[in-house]
């Protein structure tokens, strides 16, 4: 078996860890790049949002580079995720590629169940091993979505443009490569402090952003135009409301965040609409509860859910009176037109901060 599956932030680190834990080849899909999208909008619907076509570029580079299993969640709702796995497993098969997928529907709480399902397709692994990798694997996750978060603040501080984004690649490749939970902690140790070290510059007045919206243009920097790294080097701190421990760890056991969701969304969105479209509404008036300057708000293009969460968040902006911005995204998306729409949004924050600097 030469197992592999789809990009999504850390994903890649993550699932690599837990299959080469129980002796499982992996073949890593490429990083995703403009000849995975044409790749993907070739064989694509149309009208099909932009993850699912990134996923079956990575599918079809992977396949193409030697796999034979791709693994992919599944799920039920109004989002179409839950559908990606069958529709790109026909797409594949027309498209003559012999291999395996294994669909797993996310845990929903359950997450014996889930593991018990998982464990099926790998019969000859022992569970001991089994469940050592898959602890490892998380160790890892919480830890780089640890140290993002500190990026995601020390880097509009850096005293030079892209010094702090090519020492947290080299301290994710590290934490990539580590082998136990004390190498783990000692390079998250070591690379925050070569983050702070680098990043001392301090502003008369700091923005701060939050970021909502679906959760795969929140994770893979390449399908939102990194948009985290544009708004950091414009001097803005930026808070990414969801990351994959959030996702993955909340669907496992269920956590109490799903209540804080909807005590936040009161008023606004009452019941579940699918995709993260609760959780946009919630941040959105948490982060506005939480004086935030500003909150921008990322999903693909057609993305149903966030296009009902997008017409509540205006209603939010007003009754909070926190500037609100929506970006939709698709393969015909320029970045240039993109960075001029997110200096703009900065003008507008500083001035509003000034004003109210003045009033006092």
């Amino acid at each position: 078996m030469k197992i592999t599956y789809p990009h999504m932030g850390s994903l890649n680190m993550i699932l690599k860890t837990m299959f080469e834990g129980i002796n499982v080849e992996v073949v890593e899909p490429p990083p995703v790049t403009n000849r995975t999208l044409s790749i993907g909008v070739k064989y694509s619907p149309e009208f099909v949002c932009l993850p699912y076509k990134i996923n079956l570029g990575n599918f079809i580079e992977a396949l193409e580079n030697g796999a034979d299993t791709i693994i992919m969640l599944g799920g039920i709702g109004p989002c179409r995720f839950g559908y990606y796995g069958q529709a790109q497993r026909e797409t594949l098969i027309d498209l003559g590629y012999k291999f395996n997928m294994i669909i797993l529907d996310p845990p929903h709480g359950r997450l014996i169940d889930f593991l018990r399902e998982l464990s099926s397709y790998f019969p000859d692994v022992y569970w001991k091993d089994a469940l050592k990798a898959f602890i490892f694997a998380v160790q890892k996750m919480i830890i780089a979505d640890k140290f993002e978060k500190q990026l995601l603040i020390l880097r509009a501080h850096e005293n030079e443009i892209g010094i702090t984004t090519k020492i947290f690649e080299d301290y994710m490749e590290k934490i990539k490569n580590a082998k136990n939970k004390k190498e783990l902690d000692s390079i998250y140790k070591e690379g925050l402090e070569k983050l702070k070290q680098n990043a001392t510059i301090k502003r008369e007045i700091q923005l701060k952003v939050a970021l909502v919206g679906e959760i795969y243009l929140m994770l893979e920097p390449f399908s939102n135009l990194d948009i985290l790294r544009s708004l950091n080097e414009l001097g803005i701190e930026v808070t990414k409301t969801d990351f994959l421990s959030d996702y993955l760890i909340n669907s496992a056991f269920k956590l109490p965040q799903r209540m804080e969701f909807k005590k936040y969304a009161h008023g606004y969105l009452e019941r579940d609409i699918g995709g993260h479209g609760l959780n946009t509404v919630a941040n959105t008036v948490k982060y506005a509860e939480k004086n935030y300057d500003g909150i921008i708000q990322i999903f693909p293009f057609t993305c149903t859910p966030e296009i009902v969460a997008e017409g509540i968040i205006a209603k939010i902006s007003s009754d909070k009176n926190i500037p609100v911005m929506s970006l939709s995204y698709d393969e015909k998306t320029g970045e240039a037109g993109y960075q001029t729409r997110l200096e703009a949004f900065k003008d507008l924050l500083e001035r509003r901060r000034l004003k109210n600097i003045k009033k006092y």
